[in-house]
């Protein structure tokens, strides 16, 4: 791969999504190329290894600036108005690494087209761009590419910034760690793994920041050998050792040792099988991770492409705790580990000063740092700290004779004050650090007392706190991150490239203006097929003419040729089988020419006929295009009709349009240009006497028939065309548009599922919906918390913990502490009991873990069972059959209808009941053997064409494959058919979650295992959630207005204790609110006078009760709200509540 290309990652799955990012493409490729700033470019999609922001990648140099200008934009296409907030620790967690990849990809050494360079002499910019709302607590961008980037990217809103706060900067820092602690353990185990006799090197930097703590913590390192280097051997306790980051390196190191490995074990399938019986078994999964397994994307994956599918199906539902791959892979790596006898350098670990030459020069640079630092320490007194930083020059920093030989010697951390300081005492020092120590006791006094705050982003680490550089690190993450909020959707993107394409400057301008259409429709086919080019990519540059070669070829065409062009452009996906196409012949006895057909979709029987026509020489004409046409163009199309040989075939189609009847000179004058013409005219039954009117009379018998064309289901479409189909067209899947080829894994069940009305709804760019939207479920709780609950964005969520422990009647369950739920795939029980007091959320748990799991995996289906909703079954049935009616009315939209399970025997529906009916067959299934049978949408159904009727199909998919979520919210075990549904679903391999008031029966438990507990909220996680509340409750028009809140104070002597808790972490509230738009909040003041109020201490302040419910601080939050804010109100405090 040369350096004008790159890899790309695989692109988007849904069709939406790849629209929204190719016009995306198309209208900042063409910016670029028509921008005369702009002296070049290179522009990419998709590009691999560099995390989120891959969508659209550019770097251009641009007149007038220093730098050259980089973008990282990760494309967000969404249908809703949902805000876009950026306070989830995992998103930004995942943005974050992001950032850190593509800065780590920026080298002078790389020869890539983006990445040649430093980045800190590149202005990069890291863009979240979408259609949804923005926050209104983002503060706009004013920096100097403000106005540039909007003329480059905008299509909407103007380009705003997120505020952050120290708690902010803390958690980048620790991703930051985490960040370098996986580059050092991967880097070990290159080195590991690489079986060369060199020593391991410390001259990159993140060897150089950690090798003193692998020292302390990894390895025991020996005295320096004769030929000059020290062994490293690992240490017995650092597989015990239980620090965070000592354990991510430990992790880490297994994984990627034994993938560099790769031994390989006998019987691989056997084993798989096993493993797959028990994911949990970790001694079988040591045997085959790194081998046959991987562990990518926190899931396991298979290695070997010779493992059969059934095999990789299963693999792909097995649910392995990240704990237990850790746990295999130690337990197959540490043998081999403690095994190693490494080389590394004398200076690795800093167990002495690292200084070369002889006596004399030792003696010499002793001298000099001795110097430096008795003139660093005379700026400062005994218990001050002095600052070392890279003003102070890369001869007294270095490790090979400057100061950081000392870290881990003479300097070593100071557990008070985070800092560096001196050793207390020399005797375990080496000779030369000793000699040092002497020389620097001797000049100064009380050197012990001085401390060492290092900001030096080469230098070596004693701990895992953060650092000044990590600090940095963070903050310029946030400096350089820009929300596009507000931007146009796809169709918006599309018409702003369309209205930029009309206005480019042409000689012929009503020429240009007809052929714009096809320019556009050729340039974005082109960006298309570069972005659908799988692996490798080639970039983008002012040299590409991508757009130039579009115009070119639109230019130069005759006018039909431009109408021709346009048809085969938009009509690319669609081709009938063998059996379709013979039919559809027989249907016209081979004289297809001269004949009006008539058809339910004129598209479908457009590609029909173009496929039976084969080579033959045939245009496509699209009537209400051509009738629309300017005067000019539409006599020279009719001048190019007339003068058309009569060899060409004219497919005229027609589908109804409002101005079709005005339009008669036009229609005679084109039917005059066809005459003795060879046609075919395909219209639908609205239009159709329109079309035998002018073909067929007027004295111009050009068609003589008139056919129906009802070959035309998703069935008759060629293998191919149909898997091309499902890629391209989207339906609305509980709410969320996803591609058919996300939902449909079983190509052979598909022709049964999209009947012939939801295939032309699609084929029409109609909204098909499927099942119920995650969150239009009722939830019994309070009406405001319902409110918030509807209203997503409003809604105040705090990850939630779960924990249960396992008793001697379930020991084969294992003890769970204080894990934190993000899906429904993080537990791998097959039924889950969650119990909790009430108002603890469960309700609010199961609508949060509904969302993430859809965001996860948009092809589950998640249904909650309301037996509110259950019909009256008179009808004669089975309890099976009754569970299959439940569910199915609880997942779908329209609950207004009677399933009728049929054995050739019609049922009796009383008339009393107005609802649509179906029948469902049963037949045996051998591969369920605990519940054999099978439910199918049966044949005899009359109504198969009602929307009903594709989300019932749909559904009876899902139940008989085992692939729903059933959440069973309200579950009572004195009704009998509960259990019975979770049952049968159980045995349908249907993940299953019931939630139950704390503490759950007995029965419960010997039902379904024992439950896992919600934990209450920790003291840290009430002021969270409280802060999020205010957030989102409280809009201040102006803080500058905050001066006196004394009335809040008074209000206190009158209500509730609790109060005083809310006043003090709502002051906190106003002092980070305040600091984030840089007024001064008189906090300390406030605080005070509060306490002197009340006669309290600090220890003495009530907090909220441990056991305190959610929806008790909720109540509190809002009667605090509502009496204490809206009597602040008056006290020159501007704000408004939210509804």
């Amino acid at each position: 791969m040369n350096s004008t290309s790159y890899t790309k990652r695989a692109g988007t799955s849904g069709i939406q999504g790849q629209l929204y990012e190719t016009k995306l493409i198309s209208l900042i490729y063409f910016r670029l190329t028509h921008d005369d700033s702009v002296e070049q470019f290179s522009l990419a999609t998709n590009r691999d290894g560099i995390g989120e922001f891959d969508d659209v990648c550019f770097i251009a140099n641009i007149k007038g600036f220093d730098k050259p200008l980089a973008v990282f934009l990760q494309a967000k296409h969404r249908e809703n108005d949902k805000l876009l907030t950026f306070t989830s620790e995992t998103d930004l967690a995942k943005y974050f690494s992001s950032y850190l990849k593509i800065r780590r990809t920026f080298d002078p050494s790389n020869k890539d087209m983006i990445f040649e360079g430093n980045f800190d002499d590149t202005e990069c910019f890291f863009v979240m761009y979408t259609t949804t709302k923005g926050c209104p607590k983002n503060k706009m961008y004013e920096g100097a590419y403000a106005e540039y980037l909007n003329k480059l990217i905008g299509t909407g809103g103007c380009c705003t910034q997120p505020s952050y706060t120290d708690d902010d900067l803390d958690l980048l820092c620790k991703i930051v760690m985490k960040d370098q602690i996986t580059t050092l353990a991967t880097q070990l185990a290159k080195f590991i793994c690489d079986e060369s006799e060199s020593e391991m090197s410390t001259n990159n930097d993140i060897m150089l920041r950690y090798h003193v703590i692998l020292a302390l913590n990894v390895f025991d390192v020996s005295e320096i050998q004769p030929e000059g280097h020290r062994i490293a051997s690992f240490r017995q306790d650092f597989f015990t050792n239980n620090e965070v980051f000592i354990v991510l390196i430990k992790n880490i190191l297994c994984l990627e040792v034994l993938k560099k490995q790769k031994s390989v074990e006998n019987d691989v399938q056997s084993l798989l099988l096993k493993f797959l019986s028990e994911p949990s078994d970790v001694t079988t999964l040591s045997k085959l991770i790194g081998s046959v397994l991987t562990y990518k994307n926190d899931k396991i994956e298979l290695i070997s492409e010779s493992i059969t599918d059934d095999l990789q199906r299963q693999l792909d539902k097995a649910n392995v705790p990240q704990a237990t791959v850790y746990e295999a892979a130690e337990l197959a790596a540490k043998e081999y580990l403690l095994s190693l006898k490494l080389k590394v350098p004398a200076s690795f670990g800093n167990k002495d000063l690292t200084i070369r030459g002889d006596n004399k020069k030792i003696d010499k640079r002793l001298n000099y740092l001795t110097t430096k630092f008795i003139e660093l320490l005379k700026q400062s007194e005994p218990n001050d700290i002095v600052t070392i930083d890279e003003s102070l020059g890369d001869g007294f920093l270095q490790l090979n004779g400057g100061i950081a030989c000392a870290v881990g010697n003479i300097l070593v951390f100071d557990e008070t004050s985070r800092l560096l300081k001196f050793i207390d005492n020399c005797e375990s020092l080496g000779d030369l650090a000793k000699k040092w120590y002497e020389k620097l006791t001797t000049k100064i006094k009380k050197l012990h007392e001085y401390k060492l705050d290092i900001k030096v982003q080469k230098f070596p680490k004693l701990s895992f706190e953060r650092g000044e550089y990590d600090m940095s690190i963070a903050r310029d993450f946030y400096n350089k991150l820009l929300f596009y909020t507000n931007q146009a959707t796809q169709n918006g993107v599309e018409k702003i490239l369309r209205e930029e394409i009309d206005n480019q400057p042409c000689s012929d301008v009503h020429n240009f203006k007809i052929r714009s259409e096809l320019i556009f429709l050729k340039y974005h086919d082109e960006i298309q097929r570069l972005w659908l080019i799988p692996k490798v990519g080639s970039y983008l540059t002012e040299k590409s003419k991508v757009f130039e070669n579009a115009v070119a070829n639109a230019m130069s065409e005759p006018l039909m040729g431009v109408i021709k062009n346009m048809h085969n452009i938009k009509n690319k996906i669609l081709t009938f089988n063998e059996n379709a196409i013979n039919r559809f012949a027989m249907q016209h006895d081979g004289r297809i020419i001269g004949t009006i057909i008539v058809s339910e979709s004129c598209v479908l029987t457009v590609a029909k006929v173009e496929q039976y026509l084969g080579s033959k020489n045939h245009v496509v004409l699209d009537l209400e295009y051509i009738l629309k046409l300017s005067l000019k163009n539409y006599n020279t199309l009719c001048k190019e009709l007339t003068n058309t040989t009569k060899d060409h075939i004219f497919i005229i189609v027609c589908n109804p349009f409002r101005d079709l009847r005005d339009s008669d000179n036009r229609l005679e004058n084109i039917a005059k240009a066809f005459d003795g013409k060879q046609i075919i005219v395909i219209t639908n039954k609205t239009s159709v006497d329109i079309m035998k009117e002018y073909f067929c009379q007027n004295g111009m018998c050009m068609c003589r028939n008139v056919r129906d064309d009802d070959i035309n289901g998703f069935d008759d479409l060629s293998v191919e065309s149909q898997k091309k189909f499902f890629a391209a067209y989207n339906i609305k899947f509980q709410g969320k548009y996803v591609s058919l080829d996300v939902i449909i894994d079983d190509e052979s069940a598909a022709a049964g599922l999209i009947d012939k009305k939801a295939f032309y709804e699609l084929i029409n760019d109609e909204t098909v919906k499927i099942g119920n939207r995650v969150l239009n479920n009722r939830i019994s709780i309070n009406n405001s918390v319902l409110y918030d609950c509807n209203n997503y964005d409003k809604l105040f969520y705090i990850d939630r913990r779960v924990s249960r422990t396992k008793t001697q009647e379930h020991d084969k369950f294992y003890d769970v502490k204080d894990k934190v739920l993000e899906t429904f795939y993080d537990l791998e029980d097959d039924v889950v009991l969650i119990s909790g007091k009430q108002g603890m959320g469960k309700s609010t748990l199961l609508m949060y873990l509904s969302l993430k799991t859809k965001e996860l995996d948009p092809k589950v289906w998640i249904v909650r069972i309301n037996f509110r909703d259950q019909k009256d079954f008179s009808l004669r049935c089975n309890i099976n059959e009754k569970i299959v009616t439940l569910v199915c009315q609880s997942a779908l939209c329209d609950k207004s209808f009677l399933l009728v399970y049929d054995e050739g025997i019609s049922y009796h529906i009383p008339e009393k009941d107005s609802s649509f009916t179906y029948y469902v067959s049963r037949k045996k299934n051998e591969h369920l053997k605990e519940s054999p049978v099978e439910y199918n949408f049966s044949k005899a159904n009359l109504c198969s064409c009602d929307p009903r009727a594709l989300e019932i199909k749909f559904f009876l998919h899902y139940y008989n494959r085992g692939k729903l979520i059933l959440l069973i919210d309200d579950f009572d075990e004195r009704i009998p058919e509960h259990k019975e549904i979770v049952d049968e679903c159980r045995k349908r391999k249907h993940r299953i979650w019931i939630t139950s008031e704390s503490p759950p029966s007995s029965n419960l438990q010997l039902w379904f295992g024992p439950s896992y507990k919600i934990e209450n909220f920790s003291p840290l996680e009430q002021k969270k959630y409280l802060t999020l509340l205010w957030k989102f409750e409280i809009q201040f028009q102006n803080l500058y207005s905050i001066q006196d809140i004394e009335g809040i104070v008074d209000l206190m002597q009158t209500e509730h204790k609790e109060y005083l808790r809310a006043y003090v972490l709502f002051l906190e509230f106003l002092k980070a609110e305040s600091m984030a738009e840089g007024f001064d909040f008189p906090y300390e003041e406030h605080y005070n006078r509060f306490k002197t109020k009340f006669g309290l201490c600090e220890n003495t302040i009530p907090y909220f009760p441990d056991d305190i419910t959610p929806r008790q601080l909720y109540e509190i939050a809002r009667e605090f709200d509502e009496n204490a804010l809206n009597t602040w109100a008056l006290f020159n405090l501007s704000l408004s509540l939210s509804a």
